[in-house]
């Protein structure tokens, strides 16, 4: 097993793992959408991130460099790099902005948009966070690999690059096994917040 930071390549297979591991959230907002387009509106809402400063970590088998598991993250670091980013390809943006719109119905506009806003007035109302601080935006194993401690690594070398920054992640409440990796991991409960799914359990790794 290779671990190691991803690229703008990796964002395909990422997209596919995503969409393996959260069905719950693929039938919520885009049930019934064609195969294709929806790999190609995830494939698009990382390069996203990838573009606008978000780091990625990948583990890939070493003999075939099919990929198993990734985690995105931000550091409080990434704001001026995000900046110059968001400068440098502010082109690419704008297009990959257009391809997710033409690729969304209207109403899965409007949940994507309610599910925003519900969860920015529940996290703004919750006053234990620090204001700076970097965080796990999303991390995911594809499921026929789980169980053998990959999350776990990742999760691992993501934090060692972030030793002096508090870190922020969301988890469901009933999701028993990332609530243990991320209490062993030095996560704390620090709050709750919610979405169309439901509540979702705020966790800070302090510095």
């Amino acid at each position: 097993m290779v671990f190691e930071h991803g690229s703008v390549h990796h964002l395909q297979p990422i997209a596919m793992i995503y969409r393996e591991a959260f069905p719950e959230s693929i039938q919520l907002f885009f049930a019934g959408k064609d195969p294709g387009r929806l790999l190609r509106l995830l494939t698009n809402a990382f390069a996203f991130l990838y573009l606008t400063g978000a780091r990625i970590m990948i583990a890939r088998r070493s003999d075939n460099n099919q990929i198993l598991g990734y985690c995105v993250y931000s550091s409080i670091n990434s704001g001026q790099r995000r900046t110059s980013l968001l400068i440098k390809n502010m082109g690419r943006i704008l297009r990959l902005a257009g391809k997710c719109l033409r690729d969304l119905r209207f109403i899965e506009i409007g949940k994507l948009a309610a599910n925003s806003i519900l969860m920015w007035v529940h996290t703004r109302a919750n006053q234990k966070l620090p204001r700076k601080h970097g965080r796990i935006m999303s991390i995911a194993v594809r499921p026929a690999a789980q169980g053998q401690g990959i999350g776990k690594e990742l999760l691992t070398r993501v934090l060692s690059e972030l030793p002096k920054e508090n870190v922020l992640l969301n988890v469901r409440p009933d999701n028993t096994p990332a609530l243990s990796l991320y209490q062993n991991a030095g996560f704390t409960e620090c709050g709750m917040t919610k979405d169309l799914q439901g509540k979702w359990v705020m966790m800070i790794r302090r510095a």
